[in-house]
């Protein structure tokens, strides 16, 4: 969008967004409804002047220079903050199930009948599994002279239900004590999350700060809070780059100092 026409887009709105900062201008335009002609009309870039000029028009600031000078000055960052130094993750040895296959009967829940050792039969209770009815001296009518007969306990099935687990083919896994969920030690849950900014002290700032150094905790949130920077967008991530680190840690990630920002996802989100 030319310039003066994003100018008097900003005088024409701006009102709108009384006491918010960038960011809040930037999530209102993307999350409230009234504004989502605002949103349509607003390509990536746009976006963001648009976001981070309101707040100067509201405090009466002549958006003309402002313009310029955030054109001149704009980076982004990309920072990274320990979320979660032990995060709990999917357990390995059930898969995140919290049950794992019962190794008494390899999960089928069956097993070995125990008294016909898996044959289905047994000595016949009759003639004790000779076939011969001794007293009368003749083939045992039970057996029919076979010396056994169907197993009473499987039922000549062969198996029986697994004791172990009872029949379910699974036990609960001791690993996760059945939740699914470890503690991680050699993961971290970290957030990511990106700026742009036209502040001319925080360019400075992170000029000098190498990727993946370690960032004052209190430079890192006077960055956040500062009305020149604009937070536009944070996601979640597990990661095995950053062990070792604690909880509230911030890493400095990516720096831009001349970023193009051209793209928006398919939530409007610029992306950078």
């Amino acid at each position: 969008m030319e310039k003066h026409k994003l100018l008097s887009l900003v005088r024409k709105t701006g009102k709108s967004f009384i006491n918010k900062n960038p960011t809040g201008v930037y999530r209102d335009i993307l999350n409230d409804n009234n504004f989502e002609s605002l949103s349509f009309i607003l390509k990536a870039k746009d976006l963001v002047m648009f976001s981070l000029l309101v707040p100067r028009f509201n405090i009466g600031s002549d958006i003309d220079e402002d313009y310029d000078r955030i054109e001149n000055n704009m980076f982004t960052i990309e920072l990274v903050e320990i979320y979660n130094s032990e995060p709990e993750v999917e357990c390995h040895e059930c898969g995140g199930h919290g049950h794992e296959n019962c190794d008494n009967c390899d999960g089928t829940g069956e097993v070995e009948c125990g008294i016909c050792d898996g044959s289905g039969e047994e000595d016949c209770r009759y003639c004790g599994g000779s076939g011969m009815d001794e007293d009368a001296g003749e083939e045992c009518d039970m057996c029919e002279g076979d010396g056994k007969q169907t197993c009473e306990h499987c039922n000549g099935h062969t198996s029986e239900s697994c004791n172990y687990c009872g029949g379910d083919g699974e036990t609960d896994c001791y690993t996760c004590d059945s939740t699914g969920k470890v503690e991680s030690s050699d993961s971290s849950e970290i957030m990511y999350t990106d700026f742009v900014s036209w502040s001319g002290r925080w360019k400075m700032y992170f000029a000098d700060v190498k990727h993946h150094e370690q960032i004052d905790t209190e430079d890192a949130n006077n960055f956040y809070n500062n009305n020149q920077t604009l937070n536009i967008r944070e996601y979640y991530q597990m990661s095995e780059e950053y062990e070792g680190y604690e909880n509230g840690d911030q890493i400095l990630y990516h720096m831009n100092e001349k970023p193009e920002l051209t793209n928006r996802d398919s939530n409007g989100v610029v992306r950078i």
